[in-house]
């Protein structure tokens, strides 16, 4: 499909026809259509990205409605499905978009054989393990890894709320020689029912800490997605190298680059320059 100019005028004023033609030719993975996630399929759309995988085994639910992008209550009470919606959403904007929908989880045999064709993942999941799983596979298959989260937590009292990105893309850093993984809560999410029970005795895990969600505000959503998106389009256009992690302190209203750096010898990080 040829370039239209005119409806991407005013990101060629930015990034120029190149960079435009190179977010059109782009296939993206988007793991994950919840909060984060549907804002990152409309931004991209906008952006003017036209190839789409969309994987999530979720269905809509009454809770999502503070901050699914494109939902409606007649989602919920149809038990609609996340993809679904995103597609849905995709489509209002960019109409003859290609789209592979996948209603299951990423780690099934279907979704990862699907995915292996995007040319960048984005990770919206809610646990670590599966962070994990998307870095295995990204850095085996050499591909672009950007994951995102928003998270709250208590300081000494203090409550602070905000939100990551992290954007894995030439094998020198990742989420795991990062540390940016929760080795705790990876072990604490593989159990089996009678291993939590255990665990619980040994170490006094509260029962609702184990399968709980915090809290999820679509604004907080936005900025982590925005800016995660911002640092795509940097990286697909040319127009700037990216940064690789950058932390949003929405109780402080502040966001930091972070430039530790990572564990040398990564496994993960050597598998991509292999």
């Amino acid at each position: 499909m040829a370039l239209d100019t005119t409806r991407y005028s005013r990101n060629i004023g930015l990034f120029g026809e190149s960079g435009q033609a190179r977010l059109n030719a782009l296939r993206i993975a988007v793991i994950g259509l919840g909060g984060l996630g549907s804002h990152i399929v409309q931004q991209t759309a906008y952006l003017g990205v036209r190839r789409f995988i969309l994987v999530d085994d979720d269905i809509v639910t009454l809770t999502n409605l503070n901050r699914l992008i494109g939902a409606s209550e007649v989602d919920v009470q149809q038990k609609q499905q996340k993809v679904a919606v995103a597609e849905r959403l995709v489509r209002l904007i960019q109409p003859s978009a290609e789209i592979f929908s996948l209603a299951t989880d990423f780690r099934e045999k279907e979704a990862r054989m699907k995915v292996e064709e995007a040319d960048v993942l984005f990770g919206c999941v809610d646990n670590d393990s599966a962070r994990l799983s998307l870095t295995e596979f990204a850095s085996r298959h050499r591909k672009p890894y950007m994951d995102l989260a928003t998270d709250t937590g208590d300081n000494g009292g203090q409550v602070w709320y905000g939100g990551r990105i992290f954007f894995a893309y030439n094998g020198t850093i990742c989420l795991s020689c990062a540390s940016e993984l929760d080795q705790r809560a990876m072990a604490i999410e593989s159990m089996t029912p009678k291993q939590h029970a255990e665990d619980r005795a040994i170490y006094g895990v509260p029962t609702d800490a184990l399968n709980g969600t915090g809290p999820a505000v679509v604004s907080i959503n936005g900025v982590v997605a925005s800016l995660g998106v911002t640092e795509f389009m940097v990286w697909a256009t040319g127009l700037r190298e990216p940064k690789p992690h950058i932390r949003y302190r929405a109780d402080l209203g502040r966001v930091t680059l972070v430039t530790d750096q990572p564990v040398i010898n990564c496994y993960y990080c050597s598998a991509f320059r292999q």
